[in-house]
């Protein structure tokens, strides 16, 4: 009896060992054809799951549960602590979900045994960034490049920060020697057409942007850097074609409305500039006073004066102290009124509001011309 009782034992622990190995086959089999929760729901059936803690934290990681994932990587960092990889994915996923504390510790544990790994100085610098410790950030960032100096990311890093600072030849530096391992690489090209444009050398900025259009980026910034940049150059059809492609991808940008109206004034366009200055000042918010003035002055290029007036006066409300919107709508008023006194009383009053303006020897000449021709015209 009792040697059956030693069989039938044997015989279950063999049968419980074969179903656990099953098991396992289906968990594996489901992970590995991308069922996630499925996989889940077989690892957790195994008498100790604790081994494939991994995998399990990596469904959760498919499925968009990180809380979970973070759970079973610690496990599976808790039972084999040493292994460098699993630490790995661990700080990508605690840097995913906002835990930068707890990946910093990781990093710098991982940064400690292999210090040559780039993988690693480059999430460090990714860390301290997000910290707001820019200054460590650039020093890991430098560590990368040292390392691997065709490390697209680490060089974006770097030529982004300098160019923020406005350290122009570091910028150019590391695009060029980013653009050797990777010559397509549409953010490095980008970062150097800003460079370009920042120094004033619009040109070179244009044949950058140009290439990322000839690289399939359409988008709105390429667009209207273009546009800007071709304005610059006093290419304004360019410029005009390029703002109206921006303007394509957001219709509301009120600044590329009102730079939009200016090239189309330049191109002596009038009406085209009116519409879309008057856009301009419907969509902004901040202190209007300077675009209501661009606005008289393309009414008065057309003759508009009355509207030209209006737009001053709403210019003048906007900022009660421009000095500027005064005058212009004094001269126009000069050009408009038919009353020799009123105009002579609008000088008059600009003269006691902006004494020693710069403006002043203007009105006075366009007065005295004025008066010259009232007088003829009495003569006669």
């Amino acid at each position: 009896m009792k040697r059956l009782l030693i069989i039938i034992g044997l015989l279950l622990l063999f049968f419980n060992a074969k179903a656990q190995t099953n098991v396992l086959a289906v968990a594996d089999s489901l992970y590995n054809y991308g069922s996630y929760a499925k996989a889940i729901s077989y690892y957790n059936q195994l008498e100790d799951a604790l081994p494939y803690s991994q995998q399990i934290a990596k469904s959760y990681v498919f499925l968009g549960n990180y809380d979970q994932a973070i759970t079973y990587y610690n496990k599976a960092l808790n039972s084999n602590r040493s292994n460098a990889l699993l630490k790995f994915e661990l700080c990508k996923l605690l840097i995913q979900t906002g835990k930068l504390q707890e990946a910093e510790v990781l990093l710098l544990e991982l940064a400690i045994t292999d210090a040559d790994n780039p993988n690693y100085q480059y999430y460090l610098g990714v860390v301290s960034n997000a910290l707001g410790q820019y200054i460590s950030a650039q020093d890991y960032f430098f560590n990368v490049f040292e390392l691997d100096d065709s490390n697209q990311k680490a060089i974006y890093e770097l030529a982004k920060y300098n160019l923020k600072n406005r350290s122009f030849d570091k910028v150019e530096y590391y695009v060029k020697t980013g653009l050797k391992a990777y010559p397509n690489n549409k953010k490095l090209i980008a970062l150097v057409g800003q460079s370009y444009y920042l120094q004033e050398d619009y040109h070179k900025a244009i044949a950058q942007f140009l290439k990322l259009l000839e690289l399939g980026e359409t988008t709105k910034f390429v667009n209207e850097k273009l546009g800007y940049a071709y304005g610059k150059v006093y290419n304004y059809s360019k410029a005009i074609t390029y703002l109206e492609k921006a303007l394509e991808k957001d219709p509301k940008d009120a600044y590329n409305h009102y730079q939009l109206g200016l090239n189309y004034q330049r191109n002596t366009q009038y009406l085209l500039a009116e519409k879309h200055i008057s856009q301009s000042i419907k969509l902004q918010e901040d202190p209007l006073d300077e675009v209501y003035i661009k606005l008289g002055v393309v009414y008065n290029l057309q003759e508009k004066h009355a509207d030209a007036i209006q737009a001053f006066t709403k210019a003048l409300k906007e900022n009660p102290g421009s000095e500027a919107a005064y005058f212009y709508r004094v001269y126009t008023k000069l050009v408009f009124y038919k009353n020799m006194n009123t105009k002579i009383e609008e000088v008059e009053s600009f003269n006691k509001r902006f004494p020693g303006s710069k403006y002043i020897p203007i009105l006075n000449v366009k007065l005295a011309e004025l008066k010259s021709q009232d007088f003829q015209n009495k003569s006669e």
